[in-house]
């Protein structure tokens, strides 16, 4: 039987969210953020956008290049760039997959990145991939390090791109790759998301239209004691987090758990009063 993902209407709870990604791994949401949210992250970043060219600019590591795509805008410190995304963030329905599937590993959760993507025509498809390899260094077997949710701003088609993902994979032994028959694309209209593991194998999809960019938005928590992928300390001004919610203050970093991440052997909290 074909690969399928399973669709879920913007109103379903966060309980049956995690239970479905308990079984896939993966899930289409429709109709996450409201059309004025929508209108809110697309105005947000279309200049930021016009003025970002392709490709990664400082690679950590020379395959870096390949992966993130030569044809493809990528944009993080989003919390700082988009007031919308700050609201994107708290999200019941993001807040509840992350406390389901990360609090029973850690104290308390955090924003771990958020990234705008922006596929141009002519992008070559992206390899699968577990984004939780990241912490390739956490012996197996993992617990749940991350949750994410990959929010369509513009319609996801098989044309443009849109995300391919390996239902199930986040059930497979590590060695286990996709084939063709394991594999699926994430189309949906925009205003919708992919909520999925940090361990379902995924990847961009290849754009083969001469003039559609496929422009999406992701977002992921990661447990609160691994280091995240964004330096969010310099991505995210500190007088912009000032003025940001209190739990978005703490997504960020700025919430001490026990004793990681003080400041003066105290809460960091206390710079932002």
């Amino acid at each position: 039987m074909a690969p399928s993902l399973e669709r879920l209407d913007g109103s379903a709870s966060s309980t049956v969210l995690s239970e479905l990604l308990e079984r896939d791994g993966a899930v289409v949401v429709e109709d996450v953020p409201t059309s004025t949210r929508l209108d809110g992250l697309n105005s947000d970043l279309d200049r930021i956008i016009a003025r970002t060219p392709p490709g990664i600019r400082h690679p950590t590591e020379e395959d870096m290049v390949e992966f993130y795509g030569q044809s493809t805008i990528r944009i993080d410190g989003l919390p700082a760039k988009s007031e919308t995304f700050v609201e994107v963030m708290l999200l019941p329905l993001l807040c509840g997959m992350a406390d389901h599937f990360l609090l029973p590993n850690c104290d308390d959760y955090l924003f771990n990145t958020g990234q705008l993507i922006e596929i141009a025509p002519g992008e070559t498809v992206q390899r699968l991939h577990r984004d939780d390899n990241v912490w390739r260094h956490v012996p197996a077997p993992k617990p749940q390090l991350e949750v994410e949710a990959l929010f369509a701003l513009t319609d996801f088609t098989i044309a443009n791109g849109a995300t391919r993902v390996a239902p199930g994979s986040h059930l497979w032994p590590e060695v286990r790759t996709a084939g063709p028959a394991d594999i699926v694309q994430a189309e949906m209209r925009a205003g919708s998301a992919l909520f999925y593991l940090g361990s379902t194998l995924h990847g961009g999809g290849e754009n083969q239209t001469t003039d559609v960019r496929r422009r999406g938005m992701f977002i992921g928590y990661v447990v609160g004691w691994l280091r995240t992928e964004e330096n969010t300390f310099l991505t995210v001004p500190l007088d912009a987090v000032r003025a940001m919610p209190v739990r978005v203050q703490e997504l960020l970093g700025y919430k001490a758990q026990r004793a990681m991440g003080v400041v003066d052997v105290g809460s960091p909290m206390a710079l932002l009063r």
